[in-house]
């Protein structure tokens, strides 16, 4: 999965490598001031970041499922590629974002102390992290990683995005 990711990691300047004393994969930005782990925590995938000086890592995403994160990583990572090469910021819903802008069958909601939760019909699956993000997910879980790179990567986000058209 992490080798798959790097296919858009790397040309957004995020390789993926092993820790070895994190024990965690580290993709980090040239010179390290951005850092993103990705951990298995009791049985689930968690990436936090760091970013610059700070010591605290920040909950970005958490899911039990391989496939949710690699989906995840993957649209995060063609994000910040997209910036590289100074294309729109993608969109997956109109902005603002709000929680109530989730995909069909699917809430947010914020819970005490952990954040926001996404909650899908009929699933047992918890996936964890930003309102934004958990947002913006639950419209490209069911796209493949293949679909989200492809689509993230078209000038204008075609077919399954939208681009910010605004200056």
């Amino acid at each position: 999965m992490v080798d798959r990711v790097n296919e858009v990691a790397i040309p957004a300047h995020f390789g993926g490598v092993l820790g070895k004393l994190s024990g965690a994969w580290v993709f980090a930005n040239r010179g390290g001031e951005i850092r993103n782990y990705l951990r298995i925590v009791d049985g689930g995938l968690v990436l936090t970041n760091v970013e610059r000086a700070e010591t605290v890592e920040q909950l970005v995403f958490s899911t039990p499922s391989l496939s949710d994160m690699e989906k995840f990583l993957t649209y995060y990572f063609c994000d910040s590629l997209r910036e590289d090469r100074r294309l729109p910021r993608l969109l997956v819903v109109s902005i603002p974002v709000t929680i109530d802008k989730a995909a069909d069958g699917y809430t947010v909601v914020e819970t005490e102390g952990i954040g926001y939760e996404l909650h899908r019909r009929g699933e047992s699956v918890v996936r964890r992290g930003s309102d934004t993000d958990l947002v913006e997910f639950s419209h490209y879980v069911a796209l493949t990683p293949e679909e989200i790179r492809a689509s993230a990567l078209d000038p204008e986000g075609k077919p399954h995005f939208m681009v910010d058209t605004r200056t």
